[in-house]
């Protein structure tokens, strides 16, 4: 039960007690696969206690939660509960005085005024266990306790909710329900940490955290999209598994022992599509790295990689594949199809193994030219493997050159993709012309940095040639 419907209970429960009236209490209705948001406590606290032993989640515990509203619809203060003469006294924290109690069975309401800390109420509702479980409104801490039945359980609650230094033990977690279909499941998690209570009393009082994991899919072929929540926290995941019976046990096992997911180099991608016309192929692919969580479910990090193919003069295919940070260029022998652009996407894999197996082969692009300034690129392929597939890659090197003017030296720079470098040819080059000094500097530059190829961002422009 939320904290919003205890409060409408407890509501009733005034204008019933201001009638003579008496209230019934009817448990929360079981968590459906989709409704509800995980850490919703009502199932997990409510309708889904588990019975027998002596954990913190199980039932048992001797409070009873007999009563009757009390207060008279709790309109003024009070130090006790208003005419019940035989109820023991309330225990609050130092310098503090009830306000308002109401109780009922199964419902308990009572505000806290203090003259040093500040106000609290406490809302606390009876499980089927016999156990009581509580929040306070001005905080989101949620309590159950046990030995501490109707408006002492509220009053445990106040006290409890005003410590910001709670002696805590170690947490331990359950399941609380479960629930599944062909693409969806999901299981309601309960955590507790049990509290050191004072000596002097045998109640017993556990800080809870309620949470659950939700995965769904779209089609057979699509990962599970997961979430794992616990209390005020919540992460999402991408998950690799058959069916939905596989996927929320091994997930929340994960999402309990709070650990930080560490993947692999191993690649995964899922089925992809592809669509082929006259004019090439294009498509995508999901692929990521994956952590395995059991032998048949793994999470992965996914995200889209697409991959496009033309007709090459000449036979075979001009392709790329790309993901959000990086591009590769480079040709084929097959035409341009469906398996030229799914063979495709698998070059942009960052762990990829690429070699080359020949010298690159450039031609240099129009080379600008102002006498002592000058500027070109040249365009290169260059045979290789990726993966051991065999593949011809595109690359470039832009070059910059100038001197400070005649019979000076040239100094030159380059960039190809992200790499960077600065060459100066020498006393030597004095009396070259412009072109030359591009066709001097781009031979440098290849033998210091060579042409790069593989996946790759944005290429960057060469520096300034004079430090």
């Amino acid at each position: 039960m939320t904290p919003r419907a205890w409060r409408s209970g407890l509501l009733t429960l005034g204008l019933l007690a201001g009638c003579g009236g008496s209230a019934s209490h009817h448990g929360p209705a079981p968590h459906p696969l989709t409704g509800g948001a995980a850490g919703d406590p009502t199932g997990a606290a409510g309708e889904n206690p588990t019975t027998g032993g002596a954990g913190p989640l199980a039932g048992g515990g001797n409070g009873t939660g007999a009563g009757v509203a009390t207060g008279g619809g709790g309109a003024e203060d009070t130090d006790g509960l208003g005419g019940a003469a035989v109820a023991p006294p309330l225990t609050l924290p130092p310098g503090c005085r009830a306000r308002t109690p109401t109780e009922t069975a199964d419902l308990c309401s009572l505000g806290v005024d203090c003259n040093t800390a500040p106000s609290v109420r406490t809302y606390c509702h009876r499980l089927d266990s016999g156990r009581w479980d509580c929040q306070c409104a001005n905080q989101e801490r949620e309590l159950r306790l046990e030995n501490a039945a109707g408006i002492q359980a509220c009053a445990l609650a106040a006290q409890l909710c005003s410590d910001q230094n709670l002696d805590l033990g170690a947490e331990s977690c359950e399941r609380t329900s479960e629930a599944l279909d062909q693409d969806r499941c999901a299981v309601e998690l309960a955590c507790a940490k049990p509290i050191t209570l004072d000596a002097t009393t045998d109640a017993r009082a556990w800080l809870m955290n309620f949470g659950g994991v939700r995965c769904n899919r779209d089609d057979l072929n699509s990962p599970f999209a997961c979430t794992c929540s616990k209390g005020a926290l919540t992460s999402n995941y991408s998950l690799l598994a058959a069916g939905s019976e596989l996927a929320c046990g091994p997930f929340a096992d994960f999402c309990l022992s709070g650990t930080t997911p560490v993947f692999g180099t191993d690649e995964v991608c899922l089925p992809g599509y592809f669509d082929t016309s006259s004019e090439g192929c294009q498509g995508f692919a999901a692929c990521g790295r994956q952590m395995r969580l059991t032998d048949q479910v793994s999470l992965a990090q996914l995200a889209d990689r697409f991959a496009s193919c033309t007709s090459h003069p000449g036979g075979g295919s001009d392709c790329s594949c790309s993901d959000q940070d990086s591009a590769f260029l480079f040709q084929l022998s097959t035409p341009p199809n469906d398996a030229s652009c799914e063979s495709s996407v698998s070059n942009c894999n960052p762990n990829a193994v690429i070699k080359t197996t020949a010298p690159a082969r450039c031609e240099p692009l129009a080379v600008d030219r102002n006498g002592d300034q000058c500027r070109g690129a040249l365009s290169c392929v260059q045979d290789a493997t990726v993966d051991d597939r065999s593949i011809v890659t595109q690359g470039s090197l832009v070059v910059v050159c100038g001197r400070n003017g005649p019979g000076k030296p040239w100094l030159c720079s380059c960039a190809s993709q992200q790499e960077t470098a600065r060459v100066e040819l020498g006393a030597g080059s004095a009396s070259a012309n412009d072109l030359q000094a591009f066709t001097q500097g781009a031979a440098a530059c290849r033998e210091r940095i060579g042409i790069r190829i593989g996946p790759s961002g944005d290429p960057i422009e060469p520096p300034d040639p004079f430090p």
